[in-house]
């Protein structure tokens, strides 16, 4: 049944799928085509399953998603700069939602898929109106549009909330501090959450710009904003609409660009003081003139939002809470230096080029939103990247080749976070089904031996996609990971590699074609840790998505049937971060270090790392989400990693989560970061002595092979027989902005002749940059709803003799 209580359910007939079965799909294409059926479609057709009949569509065309792309303004100075300028619609909307019944992960066999109107929160872009399927009268649950810019260019959008909170009645926008304020619409977890760490305020809005490295704060990639829904007039209309300060943003905007095209470390505005304050801007003074946008804006809001907003010191935070419409306007700074590192002052890192992406991130309404449709992705394009790609593939750099590749957004829609868990399915069950760019098992066509560039975006509030393999036939290449591109050393050893893409994570990869005409199906694994494709109940196949060689195509010439000889030199700001650097003096802040809180000796080194510290406790335990035991708040000072600016610090990611196990994919905003070490307590190796299976990492007095095993401590360090880490500075190393944290292991030790049981957390060490921009952000899990019940903490980055800010003013 549909989740919009305030309107009767549409009828939509369920359309007659053609697709009973991989089989009978494939001879319908061997028919159509009069070839042979791929070997490997015939294989696949005893055990893989698609939508039932008479129940939900699949085997759509491939859908490109609409872009809003950037364009050039010239200024009033007579400045021309690159912008990307548009509006962003939060708003209300019936979508086909597909539903899995009758089994308790995805690809179970025998599993019932029922697809009803749903009504949910969706970015959209107008006028731009998406298309149905034939049979339907709504659309499939669509992300937002593509962003598409290019490296220094200014993004200014216009955000606007027009959500009908009366649509989501069980879901209230602030509790006033009351534990009712959580969601009661899920209420997967009764008495466990306390707001604000649960389910909560669906419909108050943002957005985070994942992948930018640039200004945290303001109107840049702030993600603690908290824009309400507009207010409605006597015909439930909103009052604010893309129009009703579209005068008044279009001069920001101006203001903005003018500010930031000179200076790319520029964070302005600082303030909303007014245009007489250096920092302010012509939408303030805050509070104060009536007729300025802040202060319509206060009148607007409720008395909590507008007194929270009050005790903010205009001059040292932001005020977070805004009503119906926000403007978003922050630089994608272009790096300009030929070595590294740059002259003191100037950019350090720079925007990397690349597939990012873009998702509402309001604290106790992330995962909803995402599985709702809330998200989109976002094409940051870069001479050094595209450039390249266009000379090979399209013969100039300017051919615009890599424009027109597929954009695939990965979705695991839903209108509740993981609803479909139950009983003893439960650790089985890893949400939703994968959906791309809103279609469920689409068809994308290939001309035969056509290389393509495959731009993706895990989107999924959950799972991650294991791509084990392509199809017989097929080859890919890998050639950026996170939106940042592979040296070519990593370029050359990633052919036909298995590939994780984690819930946050992105992939560029070129994939060849078959010369065989044929649809074959693309098959990943849901993954949430390693044990749930390798362990006793490996997670099933799906169908992510379908390939058609289609010999009807225009032949491609013969150089996009090629893998590019070799990826381009990185970026100078790309290189590695030497273990020099990570050791560099600093003044490490009091309390840097999880397992030594009262430590103020300096940390974050690679000899002495910080520690930062993820569990998660069983359902059966209350199922509580923590960062170095903490959940999440604003106004703890305990919840908050102090890091002093532009420095280097490398740290220590551990999960202390085991049975169920969950890698935990780790995130951090505006600055990516390298691997040095990874340590997987549960990882198993293959013994000669044994002739199966052991674990790699054991006590010493329980090692029974030697050659393949060594020994763990009861502290979880690896024992002396184990191969010492040595980080090879110069080795190109792969860039992240999220990693999966392997998953804890229960160990039992004999500790003074008695058994004893010891969790043994798995960890990875990492090393970043924190420079630039200063400012507030967050890491967080990616599994977005263990992000909303508390497993996300603030990141605090000022220079190193600015006094320490104090606790925030804000509620949720």
């Amino acid at each position: 049944m549909s989740n919009d209580r305030t309107q009767p359910l549409r009828s939509v007939p369920a359309r007659s799928a053609a697709r009973l079965s991989v089989m009978t799909f494939g001879r319908a294409v061997a028919r159509r085509w009069g070839v042979a059926l791929p070997a490997l479609v015939v294989a696949l057709g005893a055990n893989v399953s698609l939508a039932q009949a008479d129940a939900c569509p699949s085997g759509e065309p491939f859908f490109p998603l609409p872009e809003i792309v950037s364009q050039p303004v010239t200024l009033p100075s007579g400045k021309t700069i690159g912008a990307l300028r548009g509006t962003m619609l939060l708003t209300d909307t019936q979508v086909f939602m597909m539903t899995r019944f009758g089994g308790g992960a995805p690809g179970t066999p025998g599993a019932v898929y029922d697809c009803v109107p749903q009504t949910v929160r969706a970015f959209r872009s107008p006028p731009q109106r998406l298309p149905t399927v034939a049979g339907q009268t709504l659309p499939d649950p669509y992300p937002g549009p593509v962003l598409r810019a290019r490296l220094g260019d200014i993004v200014q959008l216009t955000f606007v909330n027009n959500i009908d909170p009366a649509r989501f009645p069980q879901t209230s926008e602030t509790s006033g501090g009351n534990d009712a304020g959580c969601d009661v619409v899920v209420n997967l977890y009764p008495d466990r959450d306390t707001y604000p760490n649960c389910f909560h305020g669906s419909s108050t809005g943002n957005i985070h710009f994942h992948g930018t490295h640039t200004n945290p704060n303001g109107t840049g990639d702030n993600v603690l904003l908290e824009v309400r829904p507009s207010p409605r007039d006597a015909y439930n209309q909103p009052t604010i609409t893309p129009l009703t300060y579209a005068q008044q943003f279009e001069k920001f905007f101006t203001e903005c660009a003018e500010h930031l095209a000179s200076n790319p470390l520029a964070e302005w505005p600082t303030n909303w003081n007014g245009p007489d304050d250096p920092g302010g801007s012509s939408l303030g003074p805050w509070n104060k003139d009536p007729g300025s946008w802040t202060a319509i804006q206060q009148s607007l809001l409720t008395k909590s939002d507008q007194d929270a907003n009050l005790l903010v010191p205009p001059d040292k935070f932001w005020p977070q809470y805004y009503i119906g419409a926000y403007p978003y306007c922050f630089q994608l700074p272009q790096s300009t230096a030929t070595s590294f590192p740059p002259p003191s002052g100037t950019l350090q890192m720079g925007q990397a080029p690349g597939t990012h992406w873009y998702h509402a991130h309001k604290h106790g309404t992330t995962a909803i939103d995402v599985a709702n449709g809330m998200v989109g992705a976002f094409i940051i394009e870069g001479a050094s990247y595209d450039g390249v790609l266009n000379r090979f593939y399209g013969g100039s750099p300017d051919s615009g080749w890599t424009r027109t590749q597929p954009v695939m957004v990965l979705n695991q829609p839903g209108t509740s976070p993981n609803k479909m868990r139950n009983g003893g399915s439960a650790s089985q069950d890893k949400g939703p089904d994968f959906v791309v760019n809103g279609r469920f098992q689409s068809i994308i066509d290939m001309a035969p031996g056509e290389v393509q560039m495959w731009r993706i975006v895990n989107g999924s509030g959950r799972s991650g996609a294991l791509l084990s393999g392509f199809p017989s036939g097929f080859r890919f290449r890998q050639i950026a990971q996170d939106g940042v591109q592979l040296a070519d050393v990593n370029y050359q050893a990633s052919e036909n590699q298995p590939l994780l893409i984690a819930s946050g994570n992105r992939a560029d990869l070129l994939v060849k074609a078959s010369t065989v005409p044929g649809i074959y199906p693309l098959m990943v694994q849901h993954d949430v840790d390693p044990l749930d494709v390798n362990g006793n109940k490996p997670a099933f196949p799906v169908i992510l998505l379908m390939i058609r060689v289609n010999p009807d195509l225009p032949p491609v010439p013969a150089k996009q049937t090629e893998f590019i000889d070799h990826m381009p030199d990185l970026p100078a700001f790309l290189g590695n971060i030497t273990t020099a650097e990570a050791n560099a003096p600093r003044t490490a802040p009091e309390g840097c270090n999880a397992l030594n809180p009262n430590s103020s000796s300096p940390c974050g080194t690679a000899d002495n790392p910080r520690v930062v510290v993820f569990a998660s406790t069983s359902p059966r335990d209350n199922g509580v989400h923590t960062i170095d035991g903490l959940q999440f708040s604003e106004t703890d000072p305990k919840d908050v990693k102090h890091v002093t600016l532009n420095t280097v610090e490398e740290w220590q990611i551990e999960n202390k989560t085991a049975n169920p196990n969950i890698s935990h994919p780790f995130h951090i905003h505006i600055n990516p970061f390298q691997i040095v070490d990874l340590f997987d307590p549960n990882l198993q190796v293959r013994s000669a002595v044994t002739k199966g299976l052991v674990f790699r990492y054991v006590p010493k007095d329980q090692i029974v092979d030697p050659k393949v095993q060594c020994s763990i401590n009861a502290d979880g360090s690896r024992g002396d027989d184990c191969p010492k880490v040595i980080v090879d500075d110069k080795a190109p190393k792969i860039w992240w902005d999220v990693f999966p944290i392997p998953s804890g292991r229960r160990v039992t030790f004999k500790i003074n002749g008695q058994d004893q049981v010891i969790l043994v957390p798995g960890y990875f060490r990492m090393r970043s940059r924190f420079v630039d921009f200063p400012g507030e952000y967050v890491i967080h899990c990616h599994i977005l709803a263990h992000e909303d019940r508390g497993m996300m903490a603030i990141v605090r980055t000022q220079p190193a003799n600015a006094p320490q800010m104090s606790g925030r003013y804000h509620h949720h």
